[in-house]
C-alpha cells in the first residue's frame, strides 16, 4: 500500500508501506509527521501560510486519535461527504497516474520484497 500527500502541483511525499501492513491511527499519525517535514521541505511558502488536508472517511482518518494529532498541529481538514467519488480530485488525475507507477514499482520490487527486510513494525520506504 502506498500512502501518496499531493497537491495542484504535484507528489509532495509518497510512502510505501510492506505488504500485510494496515494503516492504523497510529501508522497514519506516524506517516503524517514524515510528510509534514517533507512539506516544509518542498513547499516552505505554502507550509507558512493557511492550507487544508483532504482525506477520505477511512477509519485511521476519522479516528479520534487522529483528529486530536491534526488539531494539535494546526491541520485544518476539508471533510469528505461520504459516498461522494465526484468530488474527490484524485479520482480524476492522481489515481491514473500512480497506477502506472506502481505497476512499475510492483515489477521492480518483487523479488526485493521476497528477500528484503524483515516485517516488524511498519517499516516501509519513503518516496520523494
Amino acid at each position: 500500500m502506498v500512502l501518496s500527500f499531493f497537491d495542484n502541483c504535484g507528489v509532495i511525499f509518497q510512502y510505501y508501506l510492506p505488504m500485510r501492513i494496515s494503516v492504523t491511527a497510529a501508522v497514519f499519525k506516524d506517516v503524517m509527521n514524515m510528510f509534514l517535514k517533507k512539506f516544509k521541505e518542498k513547499r516552505p511558502e505554502m507550509a507558512k501560510r493557511d492550507w487544508y488536508f483532504h482525506f477520505d472517511n477511512a477509519p485511521c482518518h476519522t479516528a479520534n486519535s487522529t483528529k486530536e494529532f491534526l488539531a494539535k498541529k494546526g491541520i485544518k481538514v476539508i471533510d469528505h461527504p461520504p459516498y461522494s467519488p465526484d468530488l474527490a480530485p484524485a479520482d480524476f488525475f492522481y489515481f491514473p497516474v500512480m497506477k502506472k507507477m506502481l505497476e512499475a514499482w510492483r515489477s521492480s520490487t518483487r523479488a526485493s520484497r521476497r528477500s528484503g527486510p524483515g516485517r516488524e513494525g511498519h517499516s516501509g520506504r519513503q518516496v520523494l
